[in-house]
């Protein structure tokens, strides 16, 4: 999801951050220069929880190579995403979990958020490790304050509804699909598939499929088994439209003033946290959660190619005229073409 953050701190911040880059270097360098530091990090899961696991395979990685303590925090106990990299791009958190919530909070990540932009997981996972988010992500580290030292896909945005099996873009006409009222690309997606955009709040999903306010939503299979919407839905269609990934977040002034062993320690763990979190969690989508949804009597439906290739076209119309108001429309050409580069290579 996507989650469009009011930063009306954003002066402020840069204010906080860097009103004296000597007095903030100071005041964020002495921990890198002690002998030993501990860093609390907070996740939004469950300690079983994909990124959960990542993070523990990060924190044995770094206190096994370094003086650096990790201290993770699940569920949720220091915030949402949200708030997370908020507290990040204070300087009151060092690192902690990310996800598409930078979308929000700096435009120019919007770009590989487009709507059946990626074929797989996989190229996914290629895409963030190019020279193209690459510069977006340094790009992101002086506007923002806050570097991505690793990016692990979870997953994709697939539908599921309590109306209709959908398997081909005429299905979607009129169903109600839940949405976050800020959250503008959505919204322009699925109304450009003939949907109806429904504002619907995290906590009230499943009651509002169950009481029809809403006919579903698009999220990872992983979500809807975790939130049981199988309970009150029972189509499912693996169209894969929106990826969306896990991002181990560091504030750039922190991370500036480690020393270089100390940088290469916590990147090397983040790339590790990462790998096994992307696995974990493709499993669980590929194997697990669509074995638990089929036991419990979901229509499991895959979409053709040609039909995906009619939904990528009707969300893409709708959303990309309003995205290159938002973004250069330079820099969405870039990343396109780098997509398109990775699933050459892949032959995808």
């Amino acid at each position: 999801m996507t989650l469009n953050i009011n930063f009306s701190v954003r002066g402020h911040l840069r204010a906080a951050l860097g009103i004296s880059s000597l007095a903030g270097m100071m005041a964020i360098a002495a921990p890198a220069l002690a002998e030993e530091m501990t860093l609390q990090i907070g996740t939004i899961e469950s300690p079983t929880g994909a990124n959960s696991l990542g993070w523990q395979a990060f924190e044995q990685y770094v206190e096994a190579s370094s003086d650096i303590e990790i201290d993770l925090l699940h569920s949720g106990q220091l915030g949402d995403t949200e708030k997370l990299l908020e507290s990040t791009m204070l300087g009151i958190s060092k690192m902690a979990q990310g996800d598409e919530t930078l979308t929000g909070a700096y435009a120019p990540m919007m770009t590989w958020f487009t709507p059946y932009l990626f074929a797989d997981e996989f190229v996914m996972k290629e895409f963030f490790a190019s020279e193209t988010f690459a510069e977006l992500n340094d790009a992101m580290a002086e506007e923002l304050g806050v570097r991505a030292l690793a990016a692990s896909p979870y997953g994709f945005y697939n539908f599921i509804n309590k109306t209709r099996p959908i398997e081909k873009l005429e299905d979607l006409d009129g169903l109600k699909l839940r949405t976050l009222p800020s959250s503008q690309l959505t919204i322009k997606a699925w109304e450009g598939l003939g949907a109806a955009a429904t504002p619907v709040s995290w906590g009230e999903i499943y009651t509002s499929i169950k009481t029809g306010v809403i006919d579903g939503l698009g999220h990872t299979i992983g979500i809807m088994v975790d939130q049981k919407y199988y309970e009150v839905a029972k189509n499912v269609t693996l169209d894969n439209s929106i990826g969306v990934v896990n991002f181990y977040l560091v504030n750039e002034a922190f991370w500036q003033s480690l020393s270089e062993e100390e940088q290469e320690v916590l990147k090397r763990g983040a790339q590790i946290g990462a790998a096994a979190e992307f696995g974990i969690a493709s499993y669980r989508n590929r194997v697990e959660g669509l074995a638990t949804l089929a036991e419990n009597g979901v229509d499991i439906r895959p979409i053709s190619r040609e039909e995906r290739n009619r939904l990528r076209e009707a969300a893409q119309a709708s959303v990309l005229p309003w995205m290159q108001d938002q973004v250069d429309p330079a820099l969405i050409e870039k990343v396109f073409a780098e997509v398109e580069a990775i699933e050459a290579r892949l032959g995808r």
